[in-house]
């Protein structure tokens, strides 16, 4: 087992970043989950948000894991549908 040593001001400095990226992913889910009005997010940013590669988004449609439209070639998702996905990963249990 390997230890690192750091100063004190490094190491509340990394834990209040920490804090901050809990924070404003905690509000980009509930953002996400709580979408009152019907949003629409392009397959791209999907995948870096679920952080699935187009691989895996296609077997979450296929396997009916989420919900999709296709517009002109593109598919597109519900913002709620990427909430409810991120909340069931358990990513807010971090919050």
């Amino acid at each position: 087992m390997e230890y690192v040593t750091i100063e004190r001001s490094v190491y509340d400095a990394m834990v209040a970043t920490l804090a901050e990226c809990r924070s404003i992913l905690g509000k980009a889910i509930r953002r996400l989950s709580g979408n009152e009005r019907q949003e629409w997010i392009d397959n791209i940013p999907t995948q870096s948000i679920l952080r699935q590669s187009q691989l895996g988004m296609t077997l979450l449609r296929m396997e009916g894991k989420i919900s999709y439209s296709i517009i002109e070639g593109k598919v597109y998702y519900p913002a709620e549908e990427i909430g409810r996905l991120l909340y069931h990963c358990k990513v807010d249990d971090y919050e």
